[in-house]
């Protein structure tokens, strides 16, 4: 339970990156996805910013799209095993980066 409220609270702040962001362009098009985003299901937002955002939110979506899978691992039962081999992942690991999907071994690949 631990990992997931970290999870969560990280998605929530690259969230507000992303909308803090969008509220400091002068771009008309930033103003409007900010209200789009702002109106946009929770389960729909990281699709929706993905196709309309541009390459200089990449960090953050990549960010942001890492932590969900994370959450979906811990929702079907997989979280804190290798997507690779299938082993657990030390424990150290998921607390430095809770979303982190491979073991050492197989990261270093």
């Amino acid at each position: 339970m631990h990992h997931q409220k970290m999870l969560n609270n990280e998605i929530a702040q690259v969230k507000s990156n992303i909308l803090a962001m969008l509220a400091k362009s002068t771009y008309p098009v930033h103003k409007n996805l900010m209200l789009v985003l702002n109106k946009t299901a929770s389960n729909e937002w990281l699709d929706c910013a993905a196709e309309k955002l541009g390459p200089e939110y990449a960090l953050l979506i990549s960010r942001m799209t890492k932590l969900e899978a994370a959450v979906s691992q811990i929702e079907i039962g997989q979280y804190g095993y290798c997507c690779d081999c299938e082993e657990k992942i030390n424990s150290e690991s998921l607390l430095i980066d809770p979303a982190i999907q491979r073991c050492h071994s197989c990261a270093k690949k």
